[in-house]
């Protein structure tokens, strides 16, 4: 009886044993040869001995590619890989240093795949064999999320073609596409909704081709910068821009049929075609052109002054540049364009405009004016897309704007008076101070006569203690005892003072970096102790908010900008009198 018991007992045990529990369907233990796992194959091509690798993923998969030595649970190609094939997954990685141990890596194709990751440094030059670090073709195609770490491609040389389509991208973060060298570098039909500063870096290519209704929510401000031969945006969608998102050096440049919703800044600022010289020397045609062409500014909600500056286009010459400005479209709101109309019609704030970036170039009013006087039919948006009126801008500006000597330019239909930048821009020291008043207005009350120079002379008089003239000033007091280090703390304090208007400040790419490159990765903690954003994004959008409420203030607030103005200006004359005596 016991003997039978233990039978029975053996049998169920073992018969527990030899139960096989169901794996997911989408589960695929790790491999660490490529070329052994599922749904992968590995083809040695005879004539040149490299390995081609196709892996075909079932189900959702999830795909590793890296070095053992490196990442654990990776799986390894093999060295002598010439081209590499992965589509239909779930989940794709591909980890540093893989270019490194490819050497023969020709081209390399990801397609229909849900998630792609990227790592820093598919390619490290420190250590790697002399004339490595290239690949011939790079494509990413129909990818639901892409993430390219930064540095991914630093280093890397792609000597055909670098694609991006039908691919979808969060954020590109900083030098994410950097590359040392790119022969073509295309995008088509892509979404982007925000790509920082360097996002798109390349030393030097030979195209650079957007296409295809390609979305960028945000640009920031040297978002994409890079050196080629030949430039084209054509039929995209950018919805907000800020000072140089497009950095370019060009030979050739096409800029045709794109929507731009909102400037927020001079996106065409450091926008500049390479020297006739520098192409000679690469034995290439000594030809430059530039085509801008059948573009919609929808002008959300207003086009900030000077938006539109193109200060290098002065460099391009007729004789030796093909040039077409042409059909160009704005919508008919004085409330929008008031300068733009202004310049157009009247010349108004012609100086001021000259001045905008003018350390590279003196071209913008001349770009300006062809921009105008090209413009096509003006144009209906409604943050999707653009259509046609039957209005033309010129027509529409010779019947809306009415000028006189008292109140300058202003919109008949409205009674909105356009900003006069020429009567407070940076002529001189003096005139520089006395017009520190509001220099982000674009618009203003047709019921304020913003007389700021009148007005900061009045108050300086009811002042016995102030002379603006702080020259005769310390010579009547010092005279010939005035040393050398009062006269370096007087200047200092003077530059301090005499702060030209903000529309012509031009912000270094230090700065821009600063104040664009991952500002939100702090976080603080609120009174109420929960977590919240970071206090610079906070700063940042105050700033943006307290811009916006001067360009669109009511009339009855321009007063008392006027009056903080001057009562800045009386402290910092007196911050200066009060060093002068010790």
């Amino acid at each position: 009886m016991k003997t039978v018991l233990l039978v029975l007992v053996m049998g169920s045990v073992v018969g527990c044993g030899a139960v096989q529990i169901e794996q997911p369907t989408d589960f695929y233990p790790p491999t660490p040869t490529l070329c052994l796992v599922p749904g992968c194959s590995c083809l040695e091509d005879i004539s040149t001995s490299l390995v081609n690798v196709i892996c075909s993923c079932q189900n959702k998969q999830v795909l590793k590619i890296g070095l053992l030595s490196r990442v654990s649970d990776s799986s390894q190609p093999p060295e002598n890989t010439g081209s590499l094939l992965v589509e239909n997954c779930h989940h794709v990685e591909l980890y540093s240093r893989l270019v490194n141990h490819m050497k023969n890596i020709q081209n390399i194709t990801i397609r229909n795949s849900h998630t792609v990751v990227i790592h820093p440094k598919l390619y490290e030059a420190k250590g790697a064999a002399p004339g490595s670090g290239s690949a011939h073709n790079i494509e990413l195609t129909n990818i639901h999320r892409l993430q390219v770490k930064r540095y991914s491609f630093k280093d890397l040389r792609v000597t055909g073609r670098f694609y991006l389509g039908e691919v979808n991208m969060a954020s590109v973060v900083s030098m994410a596409f950097d590359f040392q060298y790119v022969k073509e570098f295309s995008v088509f039909a892509s979404k982007f909704d925000r790509i920082s500063m360097f996002g798109i870096k390349l030393v030097q290519c030979k195209e650079f081709n957007v296409l295809g209704m390609t979305h960028f929510a945000s640009l920031g401000a040297h978002a994409i910068k890079v050196k080629c031969d030949k430039f084209s945006l054509a039929y995209n969608w950018f919805g907000h821009l800020h000072d140089s998102s497009l950095d370019v050096e060009y030979g050739l440049c096409d800029i045709q049929g794109n929507t731009f919703n909102s400037l927020g800044g001079k996106p065409f600022l450091s926008l500049k075609p390479v020297q006739s010289s520098k192409l000679a020397e690469t034995n290439e045609i000594a030809m430059t052109g530039f085509v801008f062409r059948e573009n919609k500014f929808a002008s959300e909600p207003v086009l900030p002054f000077g938006s539109l500056a193109m200060p290098s286009f002065s460099l391009l010459s007729p004789s030796t540049s093909y040039l077409d400005i042409d059909s160009n479209q704005f919508p008919c709101s004085c409330n929008r364009l008031g300068w733009l109309l202004a310049f157009g019609n009247f010349g108004y704030n012609s100086h001021s405009l000259a001045e905008v970036g003018n350390t590279k170039g003196s071209g913008t009013t001349a770009f300006i004016r062809q921009l105008y006087n090209t413009a096509g039919p003006c144009i209906e948006c409604d943050h999707i897309e653009c259509r046609d009126t039957d209005k033309n801008l010129d027509t529409y500006t010779m019947t809306t704007l009415v000028y006189s000597e008292e109140e300058g330019v202003k919109c008949g239909t409205s009674g909105v008076v356009v900003r006069d930048y020429d009567d407070t821009s940076d002529k001189g020291e003096v005139s520089a101070v006395e017009n520190d008043s509001g220099h982000n207005d674009d618009i203003k009350g047709n019921s304020i006569e913003m007389k700021s120079d009148s007005n900061v002379k009045d108050t300086l008089k009811k002042s016995d203690d102030v002379n603006l003239n702080t020259k005769d000033y310390s010579n009547e007091k010092y005279g010939e005892t005035e040393s050398d280090d009062m006269y370096d703390m007087f200047t200092y304090v003077k530059e301090k003072v005499l702060t030209p208007p903000q529309h012509l400040r031009e912000e270094t790419e230090e700065e821009s970096y600063k104040n664009s490159v991952d500002i939100y990765d702090t976080k603080f903690i609120d009174d109420n102790g929960n977590q919240n954003i970071n206090a610079k994004a906070i700063n940042t959008a105050s700033r943006n908010a307290e811009e916006a409420e001067r360009v669109l203030r009511m009339p009855g607030y321009a007063n008392d900008a006027v009056d903080t103005d001057t009562n800045r200006l009386v402290v910092g004359v007196n911050v200066v009198i009060a060093l002068l005596n010790g």
